[in-house]
């Protein structure tokens, strides 16, 4: 897939699987994330993975790439499960059920 300037997030779920509902920067009170679309794409807060994943190979989620799970989204994904997210988990749900399937 080529990458195309029409890709926009608009849910609340970015390319590494995080579910934005769980984060603790999306649900704190003073100076939240306002999710993906917001902390990835305008305020490039991840700019590693989002740029891999959407600028540099098109891919919507890191599930879809041929080099999943690569040092990069290991790295990020260790630091989540703190936060009680399993990325590598959520890639799954993503694959198999899509959005809607991993907010359920």
């Amino acid at each position: 897939m080529k990458h195309s300037k029409k890709l926009q997030y608009r849910g609340m779920i970015p390319p590494c699987g995080i579910y934005c509902g769980g984060c603790p920067n999306y649900v704190r009170v003073k100076n939240r994330c306002l999710g993906a679309a917001d902390g990835c794409v305008k305020k490039r807060r991840c700019k590693a993975i989002y740029g891999c994943c959407v600028e540099k190979k098109g891919l919507q989620f890191c599930g879809q790439c041929s080099n999943y799970p690569c040092s990069r989204f290991r790295k990020f994904a260790d630091r989540w499960m703190k936060y009680g997210q399993d990325l590598y988990q959520n890639q799954q749900i993503l694959k198999e059920k899509g959005e809607k399937g991993l907010m359920k």
